[in-house]
């Protein structure tokens, strides 16, 4: 089976912006959920486990056609959460290799910010905004309810969970503060280093 990833933080690491009861629920329940369910269907289709979560994304045939969607949903579900709660911290800079590229792509962090929240707002629905490589570009992508960026042959270096689960409790439908707050606790100096070294 596929195991839970360890939260890498005490549930009152990241307040004031994101409340212990938020984080606490967020992990043991939406995303503990999301691993359970994608386990049970894949238990069940006597699967071995032999890809990794980000290569089952692109073997989702070997399953019956009615099995795929509750796969994909589910695995979209652990992906996108692992992603989010990974890179949540006390906010750092971006640095070296990543930060030129933003500088390159965008002009500035501060423009790079801007467009992020943009897209974060422009999202209808649930969902959440990425930053992804996509070849040797850096792109700010939605994607709806639990796709994840694997699916398009992009590569996710940060997201913002824009479900109302992950901000409802702690800023009910004032969902531009939680998207303001978000960036207060994203670690860029470890996003800076999975850069660098995809780029080996």
């Amino acid at each position: 089976m596929y195991k839970i990833k360890p939260l890498e933080m005490s549930y009152n690491a990241l307040m004031p912006y994101i409340s212990e009861n938020t984080l606490s629920t967020h992990y043991n329940k939406h995303y503990k959920k999301y691993l359970d369910n994608l386990n049970a269907v894949l238990i069940k289709n006597n699967y071995d486990f032999r890809y990794s979560k980000e290569e089952l994304v692109n073997h989702i045939d070997i399953f019956p056609i009615s099995d795929r969607d509750t796969i994909l949903f589910n695995l979209g579900g652990v992906l996108n959460h692992e992603l989010y709660f990974s890179n949540l911290s006390r906010f750092t800079y971006p640095k070296g290799k990543l930060l030129d590229k933003i500088n390159l792509e965008y002009k500035s962090f501060s423009n790079f910010k801007e467009e992020f929240i943009k897209s974060c707002n422009d999202l209808v629905g649930s969902g959440y905004t990425f930053l992804v490589l996509d070849g040797d570009k850096l792109k700010i992508i939605n994607t709806i309810n639990q796709d994840t960026p694997y699916s398009y042959d992009v590569i996710p270096l940060f997201n913002i969970d824009l479900w109302e689960h992950a901000y409802y409790l702690d800023y009910q439908n004032e969902k531009n503060k939680y998207i303001d707050a978000f960036f207060n606790l994203i670690d860029f100096n470890k996003i800076s280093s999975y850069y660098e070294e995809i780029q080996i």
